[in-house]
């Protein structure tokens, strides 16, 4: 495990197992509806913020093709969530992707992501849940300002959360202290994911107990489910 991202180590807290069978086995999962229509929302203002001059209707076929014309995503759906992001004119650099290091230790991994939007000392993340949630309710965010904080010395990073089905913003300024429990909440899984490996290739009977399954309110939404029901 080189790289890691946000969105692994909220699946490994949110459900062990299901990490186990996706990124340690690397069992293939179908996109869902919400993944495939994020990805095509968030292709298409990339394609937009490169080149203004391309037609919203050619951008969105370009966010068709990157969710693979999955089955349940409608263009006009997309062709709406796209609208309301361009509602609010953003500056910054799309899609940036950083790679940083997590630990003073080489040879550990390296946290990385993509910033939807990034434009000095302020960062945009947007959303196409159903529920807007709180800026400070998971370390997404927080680990992005940290990264962002880490590349240009900035102390306090402004982030925003653009839940577009709704225009609603929701923002918070970011000091050290939000940032660094963030990297903190990052080099905590990490090392309880390594040492559990470890573990694993020693007794690898203990799977069960390394990596348990833990229920939740995804359950119902996890490609796994059924292997779930078997053990239980």
């Amino acid at each position: 495990m080189k790289l890691v991202s946000y969105s692994r180590l909220a699946l490994y807290e949110q459900c062990p197992r299901q990490f186990y069978y996706k990124y340690v086995l690397g069992h293939k999962t179908p996109d869902t509806k919400p993944l495939a229509l994020g990805k095509a929302v968030h292709k298409a203002l990339e394609v937009l913020a490169n080149n203004p001059n391309v037609p919203v209707e050619e951008a969105i076929k370009q966010g068709l093709i990157e969710c693979g014309f999955h089955s349940e995503v409608e263009p006009n759906e997309v062709r709406q969530l796209v609208e309301n992001a361009l509602s609010k004119k953003i500056e910054g650099v799309p899609e940036y992707h950083f790679q940083l290091p997590l630990f003073d230790v080489p040879d550990l991994p390296e946290i990385q992501g993509y910033i939807d939007r990034w434009n000095k000392d302020e960062i945009w993340d947007y959303k196409t849940n159903w529920q807007p949630y709180d800026i400070l309710s998971n370390y997404q965010l927080a680990l992005y300002a940290w990264a962002v904080s880490q590349i240009t010395e900035l102390k306090k990073i402004k982030g925003h959360l653009f839940f577009l089905r709704y225009k609603k913003i929701y923002s918070y300024v970011f000091t050290e202290k939000e940032m660094n429990l963030a990297k903190e909440w990052a080099k905590r899984l990490i090392t309880e994911i390594n040492f559990k490996l470890e573990i694993l290739e020693i007794y690898p009977d203990k799977v069960d107990e390394l990596f348990p399954y833990q229920p939740n309110r995804y359950c119902s939404s996890c490609p796994f489910i059924l292997d779930c029901y078997k053990k239980a």
